[in-house]
């Protein structure tokens, strides 16, 4: 059976994942063996304590991309199944389970 271009897609979609996953340990790895390096040459800094934590910053510009992708596509799945009809197209069942996945209930 011949490939779908979407079959390429996903696949190569699959691979820029996997590439950025696969990343994650070196980047550290070297991010602290830079830190390690220049601490003893820095002066000593004290983080203000009126500021979240950088992974606190982190995890909530994480979670508001998420949701701010959840509604991305609901809006754009919405476009997308009222043309169908105008170019011939059966609109394809909606997958809840990745559609409702970072969204919040209204």
């Amino acid at each position: 059976m011949a490939k779908s271009i979407m079959d390429t897609v996903t696949q190569v979609e699959a691979k820029v994942v996997e590439v950025v996953r696969d990343l994650r340990e070196p980047v550290v790895g070297y991010v602290q063996k830079g830190v390690e390096r220049v601490a003893e040459r820095l002066p000593a800094v004290t983080y203000p304590a009126g500021l979240p934590a950088p992974a606190e910053i982190v995890d909530s510009q994480y979670r508001f991309v998420s949701d701010l992708l959840a509604a991305e596509y609901e809006l754009v799945r919405g476009v997308a199944t009222a043309v169908s009809p105008l170019v011939g197209v059966t609109p394809a069942p909606r997958k809840a389970a990745k559609a409702a996945k970072g969204s919040k209930a209204a």
